[in-house]
This record gives C-alpha cells, structure tokens and sequence, in this order.
C-alpha cells in the first residue's frame, strides 16, 4: 500500500513540475492595433491577451510568430498550429491550397473605406483612387473595380494609407475601422477621418485557423462559450465596435 501510495504521490508530482504544452500561433507582422501589433518586435492588442487568457485558462504556454501576411498563410501548414486572422472567403485570394479547420468568430471586424469627412457621401462615380495594404485583399472593391473607374494604392501598412488620405493624395484607405480611429487618436487627430457612407463596408469576423490541430479549433471554441465575460472586458479595454449599429452612438 505504501509503495502504491508513493508511486502515485510520484507522479502527481511529476504531473505538477511538467511543462505546459507549447503551441505556435502564427500571426500578421502587422500593426492592426487595438486588434494586434506583431510589428517591429511588438506584442499587444486584444488578440495577444485573449490569447494570453486562453493559455491560462487551457493550460497552453502561447508562442507567436509573426510572419509578412502573404507568407503567413502559405506557411500555414508547416510548424504552426494555429494562425490568425483567417476567413474562409479569403482563400480565393491566398496560394496555399489544404483543408482547414476554422474556429468559430472571434470578433467582427468593420471594413471601412476611411475618407475626408467631406468625402463621406462621396458616390462610386466619382471616386477615384484607394489605398490598400500590401497583401490585403479588399473583396468588395476588387469587384467593383470591373466597373468603375478607380486605382489602387498599394502602401505598406495602415498609418501610411491614411496618411495618403489626411494629405489628400487620395480620395479614400481600405482600412479597419477600429485600426483607423486607435491611429487617429495617436497622431492627436481623432474625427479627422470618417468611414464612407455610400461605398464598401462590411462586417467580417476573424477567425482561427488550422491545418494539423482541428481539435485545437474545437478546444478554442468551448473557451469561447465559457469565457464570453472575460472576452467582453477585453473588447471593452481596447474600445473595439463590432457592428454598425454602434456607430450611431459613438463619437470618436
């Protein structure tokens, strides 16, 4: 009985030192900020500590690699578990063809065509140019592009685009409509950009993805339910909308 006992004391303990299991999320090397910043050695945002938080809560230590956005998807495959963002829709847009498994919404994000506040009404008629970042794929205005007579802008990342906005060099940025306000607020010029009224918008949530862990997926979406208080608080924190309807009652 005693060595039964101290065989099982044994193995509690070795249970109790063992290290947590690692898992690699592979991410945009991107300031997307409130959402995330993977930029320039960076670490924060909402998806770092939601992250963080589901870590905690599963028992996971949380590595990242932040990767060129391109790259990131088609490496998706090799040495990462999970990668984020990621929509289904997009996969037309990416080179890297396997099956997937995706989580379900992690937050909705706004899709915004930022402009002049005197552009706010403007008409696809007479809009004529768009900054986009480099490797984002901007679906309502690829579309569009059929038919109306605009160019594409291609910039490097997001403060750059709207800086082309701010100047006038062009008539409007696809951007995020969170990333745009957070980026406003920090050059000291919230409000001096709007979203448009009359062109592109959408409301399009971020998933995660994976190619080997789809029992990670399934794990990720039951922290999901379980914590939905906690992810609020963390939405809350970074002053982050989801839907359109919250603009009506949000002033920058």
């Amino acid at each position: 009985m005693k060595v039964w006992l101290a065989a099982v004391l044994l193995c509690w303990s070795a249970l109790a030192k063992a290290e947590p299991r690692s898992i690699v999320v592979g991410i945009e090397q991107i300031d997307y900020y409130p959402h995330f910043d993977f930029s320039s050695g960076q670490q924060r945002g909402f998806f770092y500590d939601l992250m963080q938080l589901f870590g905690k809560t599963a028992g996971y230590q949380i590595r990242f690699s932040a990767l060129p956005v391109k790259r990131l998807y088609q490496e998706a495959n090799s040495g990462i578990d999970l990668v984020y963002p990621d929509n289904p829709a997009w996969q037309q847009y990416m080179v890297a063809e396997y099956p997937k498994t995706f989580s379900d919404p992690v937050i909705y994000t706004l899709g915004s065509t930022i402009v002049l506040p005197q552009n706010q009404q403007m008409p696809l008629e007479k809009f004529r140019s768009l900054a986009v970042i480099h490797g984002f794929a901007p679906h309502r205005w690829l579309e569009l592009q059929k038919r109306y007579k605009f160019r594409m802008v291609d910039v490097a990342d997001s403060a750059s685009a709207l800086g082309l906005v701010l100047r006038g060099r062009v008539h409007g940025a696809s951007i995020e409509l969170n990333v745009a306000n957070e980026y406003l607020r920090r050059i000291g010029q919230p409000g001096a950009l709007v979203a448009a009224d009359t062109l592109p918008f959408s409301e399009l949530p971020f998933l995660l993805s994976s190619v080997n862990q789809p029992g990670l997926i399934i794990e990720f979406n039951r922290f999901l339910r379980q914590q939905q208080r906690a992810i609020q608080q963390l939405k809350d924190k970074y002053q982050l909308l989801e839907h359109k309807e919250q603009l009506k009652t949000t002033t920058n």
